[in-house]
């Protein structure tokens, strides 16, 4: 059965959360294993970002963060934003990724924001999840679409 958690809580699968955000992001963020360790670290200091981590019983599957600026300085002004949505391989396509950002819609949603963002270059996979594309953004190696759901609804139909 799928449940998901702040990292805080099962601070066993951050080992998994380094492993995948290495092997996933460390070519293109120039990150080092120890980087991520602090980059989780930072988080679980911060009073507002959080790192949600599914598990299927007691094994770390996936994991999304939801951080209160994502770092793209053309978007600063945009805040919360889903990031660092990711799958371990032997458990996708079994709704994980859907539910991880359920997950952090509704934990913002509860927060009180009425939006939430993501960076992506595949905006089609959050289409039939009812996010939209809202602008582009230029990152250093590439330009990325902007993606923007209004949570406000869903949680006050909750």
């Amino acid at each position: 059965m799928l449940s998901i958690h702040p990292l805080s809580q099962v601070p066993t699968a951050r080992d998994y959360c380094i492993k995948w955000s290495d092997a996933e992001w460390s070519a293109l963020a120039g990150f080092s294993k120890d980087d991520w360790r602090q980059e989780f670290q930072r988080i679980e200091k911060d009073p507002v970002d959080e790192v949600f981590v599914a598990l299927e019983g007691d094994t770390p599957v996936g994991m999304a963060w939801m951080l209160e600026q994502e770092g793209v300085e053309s978007h600063t002004h945009l805040s919360p934003w889903l990031s660092s949505l990711i799958v371990d391989p032997l458990h996708r396509d079994k709704g994980v990724a859907s539910a991880l950002v359920q997950h952090v819609e509704t934990y913002a949603a509860l927060g009180g924001d009425d939006d939430l963002y993501l960076l992506t270059e595949t905006p089609s996979y959050y289409f039939s999840m009812d996010w939209e594309v809202f602008d582009t953004a230029e990152l250093p190696d590439r330009t990325v679409f902007v993606m923007k759901k209004s949570i406000r609804a869903s949680a006050d139909q909750d």
